[in-house]
C-alpha cells in the first residue's frame, strides 16, 4: 500500500516542479502526451486494439538505456484515487505486451517501441469501467521522472454514436463509383440525424439535389427552422416540421412514385405528393458551373450560403420507402446493419479525422468533405 500511495503522490505531483525536473535533469519518461487513453468497446463486436509505447529523455543519453513495460493491475487503485473513479483492473488475459523491453541507444532521445495489444474486450461488461495500468520498470542507465512512469488505458462501453461531424460553411458529396443503385429511383428513403447550431439564413440544406429532390430547412415564406422537401414538381412543408437549435433530430423522408412522407423522430409529420414518379440521385458530380447539371450534396444546394449550420450523423439512402415500423425499430435512429436489405448508401460521419466519410455499404461511394469537418465527440443517445 505504501508503494501505491507513493505512486499517487508522484502522479498528482506533476506540475511546474516536474517541468523543471524534465528540462534540467536528463530523466527518462514514458513518451506520451497524455497519461490516460480511452478505448471504447461494443458488446459482441470482436475487436483487437494495439498501442505502441516508447520512452524518451530531453537530451541524448550518454550510454545505452534499457527499461521494461509491465501490466500492473495494482495501479488500478492509484487510478481510482487520482481520478475519483471506481474502475476495475482489466482482466490480465485481455492484455499482451510484446517487445516489452525497450532500448535507447547511446546518443538517442527515444527508445525502441513496445506494443500493447488488447483482445476480447467485447466481452467486458458495458456498465463497468476498466483500466489497464502499464508501468515502466527496471530502468538501467538513467534516472526516472517519477511522475511519468505509468500510462492508463481506460475501457468504456461505447455509445451507439461517439463521433459526429460539423458541416458549418462546408459541404460533402459522393463522386459515385457505382451510381446504379441511386439512378432513376421510384422508391427511396433519405434519412439523417441532424443537430442545428443556429438558423437565421433563408435556406439551410440537409441533402439531395437542388431542383430535383432536396431536403432543406427554410425558404422564401417558410420559417428558417422549418424543413421543406423541394422537388422539381412541387414543394412540401408544414409547421409540424419546425426544429429547435441544440438538439438532435432523426429526419426521414420517404418517396414512393410521388407519394412523400416526412418523419421527425419517428413520428409522421407530413404526408403529400409531388408530380414525379422517379428521382435520379446518380448524377455525375461536378461544381455545377457552366451549365453542368445539379448533383447530390450533403450540406449544400445552389450556393455557398445554404450550408447546414450544425452537426450530422447517420446519413443514409435506401432503395425503398421505409415503413413507420422500420423507422421506429430499436436503435434505428443511431445505427443499422450495413448489409440491410435496400440500404444503398450509408455515411455514419463517425470517421473522426480527415475529409473522407466512409460509405459502409458494399457500393463504396465514400463522401468527400470540402474542408476537414469539425469532428465532435458525443454520446448518443444521451
Amino acid at each position: 500500500m505504501a508503494l501505491l500511495m507513493a505512486g499517487v503522490l508522484s502522479f498528482t505531483g506533476c506540475s511546474l516542479n516536474d517541468e523543471n525536473e524534465h528540462h534540467f535533469d536528463n530523466k527518462i519518461y514514458i513518451n506520451t502526451s497524455v497519461q490516460t487513453s480511452d478505448i471504447l468497446f461494443e458488446a459482441g463486436t470482436p475487436v483487437v486494439e494495439s498501442r505502441e509505447l516508447t520512452v524518451a529523455t530531453p537530451m541524448p543519453v550518454e550510454h545505452e538505456v534499457t527499461g521494461r513495460f509491465v501490466f500492473d493491475s495494482q495501479y488500478a487503485e492509484v487510478y481510482n484515487q487520482v481520478y475519483g473513479a471506481s474502475a476495475e483492473a482489466l482482466p490480465s488475459e485481455m492484455i499482451v505486451l510484446t517487445d516489452e523491453e525497450v532500448v535507447m541507444p547511446a546518443g538517442s532521445v527515444e527508445s525502441t517501441a513496445a506494443t500493447v495489444t488488447f483482445s476480447g474486450i467485447e466481452n467486458l461488461d458495458r456498465a463497468t469501467i476498466y483500466v489497464a495500468p502499464v508501468r515502466l520498470v527496471d530502468v538501467q542507465g538513467v534516472d526516472i521522472l517519477d511522475s511519468k512512469t505509468v500510462v492508463y488505458y481506460v475501457f468504456r462501453g461505447a455509445a451507439l454514436i461517439n463521433v459526429v461531424a460539423g458541416l458549418a460553411e462546408n459541404r460533402a458529396w459522393p463522386d459515385w463509383k457505382d451510381a446504379s443503385p441511386v439512378t432513376d429511383m421510384g422508391q427511396f428513403t433519405l434519412e439523417a440525424l441532424v443537430n442545428c447550431t443556429q438558423f437565421g439564413r433563408q435556406i439551410s440544406t440537409i441533402m439531395g439535389i437542388e431542383g430535383q429532390f432536396l431536403i432543406r430547412i427554410g425558404d422564401a415564406g417558410v420559417p428558417d427552422n422549418q424543413i421543406q422537401v423541394a422537388t422539381r414538381a412541387g414543394n412540401l412543408t408544414n409547421a409540424d416540421l419546425q426544429l429547435e437549435t441544440g438538439r438532435w433530430y432523426h429526419v426521414a423522408v420517404t418517396f414512393d412514385r410521388g407519394a412523400v412522407k416526412v418523419y421527425i423522430d419517428g413520428f409522421e409529420r407530413l404526408s403529400g405528393s409531388v408530380g414525379t414518379s422517379t428521382v435520379n440521385f446518380g448524377v455525375i458530380h461536378s461544381d455545377e458551373s457552366d451549365g453542368r447539371p445539379r448533383c447530390f450534396w450533403i450540406g449544400y444546394s445552389y450556393n455557398d450560403e445554404r450550408y447546414l449550420d450544425g452537426y450530422i450523423s447517420e446519413a443514409r439512402i435506401w432503395n425503398k420507402a421505409l415503413t413507420a415500423d422500420e423507422i421506429n425499430a430499436t436503435n434505428h435512429f443511431y445505427k443499422v446493419e450495413p448489409d440491410s436489405e435496400g440500404l444503398v448508401a450509408y455515411w455514419k460521419f463517425n470517421d473522426g479525422a480527415g475529409s473522407v466519410v466512409k460509405d459502409h455499404t458494399s457500393y463504396g461511394n465514400d463522401l468527400t468533405v470540402e474542408a476537414a469537418p469539425e469532428w465532435k465527440a458525443v454520446t448518443l443517445p444521451e
